[in-house]
C-alpha cells in the first residue's frame, strides 16, 4: 500500500491486474475489466420509486437490494489514503422527489445500511409517480458533487428502482434521461415489475443505458449481480483520446475488454513507433492482435480514423527477438510468444535477420489487412498503442495524458 500511495501521490497510471505482472507467464488473450467490488471507484445516485404502488414490502426490498450491491467490500465514501472509492446518493421520488442523501453523505457501509433502510421502510402517502422528478433531482445531485474531492474523472451512474412508469409533456422523463447519458452518465433501471407483464421492463429500456435494464422478475434471479456487473462494466474505461477494445466495435455498448488502443496517424518507423507509444501513456506498447477478432476490431478503428488513408499500413506489436516472433510490451515485462492465430500475408514471414518488425499491409483497397515482417528502422507508416483500461484493478489518477504519462 505503500508503494500505491507512492504511485498516486506522483500522478502516474497503476496496474494492478493479474495480466500485467512481471513474474508470472504472459497472458495470450486480452486483458479483462477489472472485477474487484472492493476496489469500484464511482460516483452512484441511487433513484427509487416511494409511491403507494411501490408498496412497504416491496419498498424494503429494495432497501435491500441496494445494500447488498454494495456489501462486497465496496468503501463507501472518501478517503485521502484511498482513491478507489465510492460515493452513494440517494433520491426518493412520488408526485415529486426528495434528496436523502447526496453524494457526501454516506461515509461507510453502515452509514448505507442506517440511512437506507430508514428512508425506505415506508412508502409516502402519493399515488403519483413521475421518474422524472427522480432523475432531475439525481442531475443536480450529480452535478454538485463533480467538482468536489478532486473525482471529476470518475464515472457516474444513475440506478433507478421503478414500480411504474408514467409522464407526458413536461413530466416525460426521456428529455432528463436523454440529458444525463450526453452528459456521460450511465443510467442502470430495474423495474420493480408487480403485476408481472413485462411492460414496466419495455418502458424502462426508454430509460436506461443498453443493456443495462433489469427486472426484479429476471428468470435467472441474479438482479443484484446484473447490477454489480453493470458498475464493474461502467467503471472500466478509457483515457481521453483513446478507444475501449469491445465486443463489436460498431456497438459502442457492447461488452468491453480491459484494453485501449489508440491509432496514430502520423508516420513513424517501427521502432520509433514503439518508442512514441510508450511515452504516451504509463505502461503502454504497440498493439497486439492475438486473434482475428481484434485484429479486424483494429481494421475497424483505423477506418474511422482521420490520416489513415487506403491502401493501409500501420504497424503493430509484433516482432522478432533471438528468432522468436513475440508481442510489444512495457519494458521489464514479460512478452508473449506468437501462438493460436497467425495474421501473415501469402509468402509471409519472410526469413531474414533484418526484418525483424512487422506491420498491417493492405495489398489492395478490396482486400483486408494482413501481416508482413519489415526493418524496423527503414519503413514508416502509421501505427496502433495499446493500454490498460482503468478499471478496479488498475486506477488512473488521470484521464489525460499530459498529466498521467511516466516517462521512462
Amino acid at each position: 500500500m505503500k508503494l500505491f500511495g507512492l504511485l498516486v501521490f506522483i500522478g502516474v497510471y497503476c496496474c494492478y491486474g493479474q495480466h500485467y505482472t512481471t513474474d508470472s507467464p504472459p497472458a495470450y488473450y486480452d486483458r479483462r475489466c477489472g472485477e474487484d467490488l472492493g476496489n469500484l471507484w464511482l460516483d452512484v445516485v441511487v433513484v427509487v420509486d416511494n409511491s403507494k404502488g411501490m408498496t412497504n414490502g416491496g419498498l424494503i426490498n429494495i432497501a435491500a437490494s441496494i445494500a447488498s450491491v454494495f456489501s462486497n467490500g465496496t468503501r463507501i465514501g472518501t478517503d485521502p489514503y484511498e482513491p478507489r472509492t465510492t460515493r452513494l446518493g440517494l433520491v426518493t421520488y412520488n408526485a415529486v422527489a426528495n434528496t436523502v442523501a447526496n453524494l457526501d453523505t454516506y461515509q461507510s457501509l453502515d452509514d448505507v445500511y442506517d440511512g437506507i433502510f430508514t428512508a425506505l421502510s415506508q412508502v409516502s402517502s402519493s399515488d403519483e409517480s413521475y421518474l422524472v422528478h427522480g432523475l432531475a433531482q439525481a442531475e443536480d445531485i450529480l452535478e454538485d458533487g463533480k467538482s468536489n474531492k478532486n473525482r471529476t474523472h470518475y464515472q457516474r451512474v444513475v440506478i433507478v428502482y421503478a414500480s411504474t412508469y408514467k409522464g407526458t409533456g413536461p413530466l416525460d422523463p426521456i428529455p432528463v434521461a436523454d440529458r444525463l447519458k450526453t452528459a456521460g452518465v450511465t443510467i442502470v433501471t430495474v423495474a420493480y415489475d408487480q403485476d408481472g407483464d413485462g411492460a414496466l421492463l419495455a418502458d424502462l429500456q426508454l430509460i436506461a443505458t443498453p443493456p443495462y435494464n433489469f427486472s426484479n422478475t429476471d428468470q435467472a434471479g441474479n438482479e443484484i449481480g446484473e447490477i454489480q456487473g453493470a458498475l464493474l462494466q461502467v467503471n472500466c474505461f478509457c483515457p481521453n483520446g483513446w478507444t475501449q477494445y469491445r465486443a463489436s466495435f460498431t456497438d459502442i455498448h457492447s461488452y468491453r475488454y480491459g484494453v485501449c488502443i489508440q491509432p496514430e496517424n502520423l508516420k513513424a518507423v517501427w521502432r520509433a513507433a514503439q518508442s512514441s507509444c510508450r511515452i504516451r501513456w504509463n505502461n503502454a506498447y504497440l498493439a497486439t492482435e492475438f486473434d482475428g477478432t481484434k485484429h479486424d476490431f483494429i481494421l475497424s478503428a483505423i477506418r474511422n480514423q482521420t490520416g489513415f488513408i487506403q491502401p493501409f499500413s500501420y504497424h503493430i506489436g509484433l516482432n522478432l527477438v533471438n528468432g522468436v516472433w513475440v508481442w510489444d510490451h512495457p519494458v521489464g515485462w514479460a512478452r508473449p510468444q506468437l501462438q493460436n492465430w497467425y495474421g501473415w500475408l501469402p509468402g509471409y514471414p519472410l526469413q531474414s535477420s533484418t526484418l525483424t518488425a512487422v506491420l498491417n499491409s493492405q495489398p489492395s483497397t478490396d482486400v483486408k489487412t494482413g501481416w508482413v515482417n519489415i526493418a524496423p528502422l527503414n519503413t514508416a507508416a502509421n501505427y496502433v498503442c495499446e493500454t490498460a483500461s482503468c478499471d478496479t484493478d488498475n486506477y488512473c489518477a488521470s484521464v489525460t495524458s499530459d498529466t498521467a504519462v511516466q516517462k521512462h
